[in-house]
C-alpha cells in the first residue's frame, strides 16, 4: 500500500525543509564573517608582532600599579617616602640581569613617561625591559622571585620591600625590616635559648608568613585583572576591525551588484558582523551539527 503523507507528516516536511533552507542562509553568512573574523585576528597579530604591544602594555601597567601602591606603603623605618623609581629598578635588575644604573636609568623612563615605550620600541628594544615581553604568567613568576629577594633581604632593597609589603600590617612591615637579615642571625648564636628567643623566633616567622601571603595575593591580583584587561583589549580591537571590513566589503559588493544598500542598511550590517565575526568560527561548526541532524 503506497504511503500516504498526513498532515502531521507534510507539515513536519516543510519545517524541516524551511529549517535547512534557513540553515544554508546562515551558514554562507557565518562563513563570511568567519572569513572576515579570520583576517581581523590576523591584522591584530601582525600589529602587535610589529609594534611589541604586549610589551608595552605589561609595561605601562607594571609602572602605573608600582606608582600608585607604593604611595599606600606603612613601612616607617625610611627616612622619607619610598621612591617608585627605585621599586621598577629592583625589579628590572633583579629579573633581567642588567646594571644598576641600566636600570635606574631605564626606570626613570619607565616612570617619566606613565609606563609608555616608544612607538617602535620593537626595532630598537631595551634589555631592562625584556621582563614585560615575557607572557603574562612567567612575568609575573619573575617579578614574584625579584619580591622573594625583597622580603629575604629587605634593607638591601627597600623601596622594592616596601612596595611588595604594602596592604600587610605596620607592625608585620617594621618588625620584619628590622630583624630579617640580623634577628635570626643573633638568636642562632644563643647557644641555649629560652623562652623570650623562641617566642621572638615565632614572631618572626609569623610576620614574614603573613607578609608573603600579602606578596602573593598582590601578585594574583594583579595578575588577573591584567590577563583581564588584556584580553578585552583584544576583543573590542577584534570587534572595531571586523566592523571596518565588513562595512567596506559590504559597500564594495552591493555596488559591484549595482543595488548599492542604503547606508543605515551597511551600517547595521557591519555593527551586527563585527560583534559576530570573532566567534563565527564556533557558529559554522554549529550551523553544520544543526543542519547534519547531529
Amino acid at each position: 500500500m503506497p504511503f500516504q503523507a498526513t498532515p502531521d507528516s507534510a507539515l513536519a516536511s516543510g519545517l524541516l525543509n524551511t529549517v535547512n533552507a534557513f540553515t544554508d542562509y546562515l551558514l554562507s553568512y557565518v562563513i563570511a564573517l568567519a572569513a572576515v573574523g579570520a583576517l581581523a585576528m590576523a591584522l591584530i597579530e601582525a600589529w602587535k608582532k610589529v609594534f611589541d604591544s604586549r610589551t608595552k602594555f605589561h609595561a605601562k601597567r607594571f609602572t602605573a600599579w608600582v606608582q600608585k601602591s607604593i604611595v599606600e606603603s606603612v613601612i616607617t623605618r625610611l627616612p622619607g617616602k619610598p621612591d617608585p623609581v627605585e621599586a621598577i629598578a629592583d625589579v628590572l635588575q633583579l629579573c633581567t640581569g642588567v646594571s644598576r644604573i641600566e636600570a635606574t636609568n631605564s626606570a626613570k623612563r619607565l616612570s617619566g613617561k606613565e609606563g609608555r615605550l616608544p612607538m617602535f620600541h620593537a626595532f630598537s628594544p631595551d634589555p631592562a625591559n625584556a621582563i614585560f615581553a615575557l607572557e603574562l604568567e612567567r612575568m609575573m613568576g619573575a617579578i614574584q622571585d625579584a619580591g622573594d629577594a625583597a622580603l629575604t633581604a629587605p634593607q638591601r632593597f627597600p623601596a622594592l620591600y616596601a612596595f611588595m609589603t604594602t596592604g600587610g600590617h605596620r607592625d608585620d612591615v617594621d618588625l620584619w625590616f628590622d630583624n630579617a637579615e640580623s634577628g635570626f642571625a643573633e638568636i642562632a648564636g644563643i647557644q641555649q635559648p629560652g623562652a623570650l628567643e623562641r617566642q621572638q623566633v615565632k614572631d618572626l616567622t609569623d610576620a614574614t608568613a603573613r607578609l608573603r601571603q600579602v606578596m602573593k595575593r598582590k601578585l594574583d591580583g594583579f595578575q588577573l585583572f591584567t590577563g583581564s584587561r588584556w584580553a578585552s583589549w583584544n576583543q573590542a580591537a577584534a570587534i572595531v576591525i571586523g566592523y571596518g571590513l565588513m562595512f567596506v566589503l559590504l559597500f564594495w559588493s552591493s555596488g559591484e551588484r549595482n543595488d548599492l544598500l542604503d547606508l543605515p542598511e551597511i551600517l547595521v550590517l557591519s555593527i551586527l558582523g563585527g560583534v559576530l565575526s570573532p566567534i563565527a568560527k564556533d557558529l559554522v561548526g554549529s550551523l553544520k551539527r544543526v543542519k547534519s541532524g547531529g
